[in-house]
């Protein structure tokens, strides 16, 4: 049995306030995992599978580097399969889920959209989603109303890549090593990598 009478309840803490909307902040990228592989993005347990639908995603989590809002975090489910499909038959999903993990391969490498170069083209060629693990990126705050019962939260609205008007450079520029995967069985977590420079231990607590 436990007794909880005695124990004094820790005084209400206030929520943080929202960092407002089309702020552009440069952030780590955490992979936290999941139960599902999906070969084609990479190896390791990254991805979860909707209970509800054919949703595929990768979870992520962002903390922010520097400026007014450092160590703050943001959330993103990353989809790369789902019910919706385009004019092909292809998952509009996994067409969203393309497009965002090269604008967040630009923004690591600080490479430009239009730049198709044989070094930029390189820096493309990923072996895989884990890849991404412990790299820094940059990418628009944008806030996601109360719905649900649930309150309004920040979240990416979309990574910035040089050329974007709110663009933060950044010097990493490294995804060459591939964080690895988690095995069975360990709640889907993905241990840091040290592509471009270990995982700070406070952005992962």
């Amino acid at each position: 049995m436990l007794n909880l009478n005695q124990i004094e309840t820790a005084e209400e803490q206030k929520p943080l306030e929202l960092i407002p909307d089309k702020t552009s902040v440069v952030a780590i990228i955490n992979l936290l995992g999941g139960d599902a592989e999906m070969p084609e993005f990479g190896q390791g347990m990254l991805f979860k599978k909707s209970m509800s639908s054919s949703a595929v995603y990768c979870p992520m989590e962002f903390t922010i580097i520097g400026g007014n809002h450092d160590k703050r975090r943001v959330w993103h489910n990353l989809f790369v399969h789902g019910d919706k499909l385009d004019n092909n038959g292809v998952p509009v999903a996994r067409n969203i889920g393309l497009n965002t993990l090269r604008r967040m391969v630009d923004s690591i490498y600080n490479l430009k959209k239009d730049d198709m170069s044989n070094e930029a083209q390189q820096k493309r060629n990923i072996a895989g989603i884990q890849v991404l693990q412990g790299q820094q990126f940059c990418f628009l705050v944008g806030i996601e109303p109360e719905q649900n019962g649930y309150p309004a939260k920040n979240k990416m609205v979309v990574p910035l890549v040089p050329g974007d008007k709110d663009y933060i450079s950044m010097n990493n520029g490294s995804v060459a090593s591939a964080a690895p995967a988690a095995p069975n069985g360990n709640q889907g977590q993905i241990p840091p990598a040290t592509a471009s420079g270990m995982v700070p231990s406070w952005a992962l607590k």
